[in-house]
């Protein structure tokens, strides 16, 4: 299955399947990083409560995710050349 099956896939799924889905994926990476010596298990205090923070509010309400498309890209090179707050 190609990368574009796979989102075709993904985007179809109802809310509370694309919920389970975000949540076994979390996992997986957090497996496939924590062992291939990149650092991302090094993780710790605040950064680390902040990320847990946003994926319990994403897992309660995975509607509530905003689409990373090329709107998305292009408003957030906008934001940072401009020293703003693009959206």
């Amino acid at each position: 299955m190609s990368v574009e099956q796979l989102e075709q896939q993904v985007e179809r799924l109802p809310d509370e399947e694309l919920g389970r889905f975000a949540l076994w994926f979390d996992q997986f990476l957090e497996r496939s990083l924590a062992d291939d010596g990149n650092g991302a298990s090094d993780l710790e205090g605040p950064e680390q409560a902040e990320l847990m923070r946003r994926r319990d509010e994403l897992l309660a309400n995975p509607a509530s995710a905003q689409p990373m498309d090329e709107r998305y890209f292009s408003d957030l090179k906008r934001e940072f050349a401009d020293g703003g707050d693009a959206r």
